[in-house]
């Protein structure tokens, strides 16, 4: 039980900003991590549907939308934004696989990372303002756990590309214990955000959700042939981006 809380503490550092004690680094440990990405994104979702839903009590929608976004950056520090963006300048400007990866190394950030992150912000932010509050945050909770969950499972098949970087180590199959934490993280995303916005807009929010995911997906494999840390963010956001336009579309 140790090593268990360990690894979801060590997940909570990984995927986020926020202040918490060091439980102790192992190798062992270490490669537990994803198991708990969606158990990280549940919480998060959770804390930010909580806060969009207090923010609305105090600003008009469109305003409180943009400010629990502005707090979602602060809470993950922006990682996936930035892997999405440095995703997009290496697929965009990369004529080859070597070129692509070489160019997503760049800190620096180009048209195609500045528009599509733009993009990606800006239908969030929309699909959170025109529709009721109770469907976006059903729309948070579903998107924040499956994208996460959709990372684990990228992860576990084995395809990270980098020698050095934040995925290394943590590349193995996920297991029965680990897709046991999965799920029921899963699981217990979607019977809360059933409680608020009703079976079918839990069912549209995750099926917008996983076809882009998939979608993605597929196109980095076919011209990368694998992942890196880049990608997996990026994944995150598209996800996660898909399931509150799911969410939205419902409404």
């Amino acid at each position: 039980m140790r090593d268990l809380f360990a690894s979801a503490v060590l997940a909570a550092q990984f995927l986020t900003r926020l202040p918490l004690p060091a439980h102790g680094y192992t190798p062992a440990r270490w490669a537990r991590v994803p198991q708990h990405f969606a158990l990280v994104g549940l919480v998060v979702g959770g804390v930010l549907a909580a806060l969009y839903w207090g923010l609305n009590m105090i600003w008009p929608q469109a305003l409180a939308a943009v400010i629990m976004l502005a707090c979602a950056l602060a809470i993950t520090g922006a990682l996936h934004e930035d892997g999405l963006a440095d995703s997009l300048d290496g697929l965009g400007g990369g004529r080859d696989r070597a070129r692509a990866l070489e160019i997503m190394r760049d800190s620096q950030i180009g048209s195609y990372g500045a528009l599509g992150l733009g993009v990606a912000l800006a239908l969030q932010a929309v699909a959170l303002a025109t529709t009721p509050v109770a469907v976006g945050a059903g729309g948070l909770l579903v998107g924040h756990t499956l994208s996460r969950a959709m990372m684990a499972h990228a992860l576990g098949q084995g395809r990270y590309l980098r020698d050095k970087g934040a995925g290394v180590g943590l590349d193995l199959p996920l297991g029965t214990a680990g897709w046991a934490l999965t799920l029921a993280s899963c699981g217990a995303a979607v019977l809360l955000a059933a409680l608020v916005i009703g079976a079918g807009g839990v069912l549209s929010s995750l099926a917008v959700g996983l076809v882009t995911a998939l979608a993605w997906r597929r196109w980095t494999l076919r011209r990368l042939g694998g992942d890196t840390g880049d990608t997996l963010g990026a994944l995150q956001v598209v996800c996660l981006t898909g399931c509150l336009l799911g969410a939205a579309a419902w409404a």
